[in-house]
């Protein structure tokens, strides 16, 4: 099966330049486009990390049905497969950094760098962090009880050893483009409530493949889409809300995804999934996603501009 990845990498190299030349032409086309050149660097970032992900690393794991590793097991069944696999998982935030440096030239970079590490995010964003992900997650196991479901509660103990990686494979491996770069340019092209949307969307959508990827949760606890995309989107609310607050502060969003990602991953091996519940998971992240659209709609006529370029 390896072999059947690096030759669909390497197969019909005319159509794999095709593809290339196609890109760089999206890219050369939006350049083109009488819009502003923030949004520009919107729609090349979208471009850039949706087109690597699914033409480059996690599309062809999920076409080929590679089974990759388990992370909650800690076991890896294809070495290649699992390399690739990891690349794809920090495509937002290579994208996010690289971009980063050509727009906003190092003293850009380095703001973002520094943003990472700023730990004073004041106390209201400190509280939503942490609280968010337990509500969310008591109202998941409200509805897994109701629905007939069991639930082993010494998980949240047993799962600790993967709290350390998890930092790595979604916080720092995705926040640098999703908040990092991408927030602040929605930010200042759109409204808070569009701005969620859009990076929702984007963002939901970067994690597609693994619906179809062997050894992913997604895939083999037979997760709709449909609630997830609503999930993430509606949680874009929370984390636009939480960057405004804490002064676009990336550190923010690294904290809130990681106790975000261990209390979902708890969670989501351990609830007996009926298809009531995988169509009722969404309902609370909905719910308080609402909430915070009516809050940033607030928010609505003032526009995040901050400059980090020199």
């Amino acid at each position: 099966m390896v072999d059947l990845y690096i030759s669909w990498l390497a197969y019909d190299k005319r159509a794999h330049q095709d593809r290339v030349i196609i890109l760089f032409g999206q890219f050369k086309l939006i350049n083109s486009m009488k819009i502003s050149q923030n949004l520009k660097q919107i729609l090349i970032f979208i471009i850039l990390v949706l087109g690597l992900s699914y033409l480059v690393f996690w599309g062809p794991i999920a076409l080929l049905k590679l089974r990759t590793a388990n992370l909650v097991e800690g076991k890896v069944y294809n070495l290649t497969a699992f390399i690739f696999f990891l690349i794809g998982g920090f495509v937002p935030s290579i994208v996010g950094i690289f971009l980063t440096k050509i727009y906003d030239n190092k003293s850009g970079l380095k703001h973002l760098l520094k943003s990472a590490i700023d730990f004073k995010i004041g106390n209201q964003a400190f509280i939503i962090i942490f609280a968010y992900p337990i509500i969310v997650g008591t109202l998941q196991l409200i509805i897994n009880s109701l629905s007939g479901g069991s639930f082993d509660y010494s998980q949240f103990i047993k799962q600790l050893p993967s709290i350390i990686p998890l930092i790595i494979l979604g916080p720092l491996s995705e926040e640098f483009g999703w908040r990092g770069f991408l927030q602040k340019r929605v930010n200042n092209e759109f409204s808070p409530i569009l701005g969620s949307l859009v990076i929702g969307t984007t963002w939901s959508l970067w994690h597609l493949p693994l619906f179809f990827m062997l050894g992913t949760s997604q895939h083999d606890f037979n997760m709709p889409f449909l609630p997830f995309m609503v999930a993430v989107t509606s949680s874009s609310f929370i984390y636009t809300y939480v960057y405004i607050k804490s002064n676009q502060s990336l550190f923010s969003a690294i904290l809130l995804h990681w106790v975000g990602t261990y209390i979902m991953q708890v969670i989501a091996s351990q609830v007996t999934r009926t298809l009531v519940y995988n169509y009722l998971e969404s309902l609370p992240t909905l719910l308080i996603g609402v909430l915070f659209m009516f809050i940033l709609h607030k928010h609505g006529a003032k526009k995040v501009t901050k400059d980090y370029a020199s």
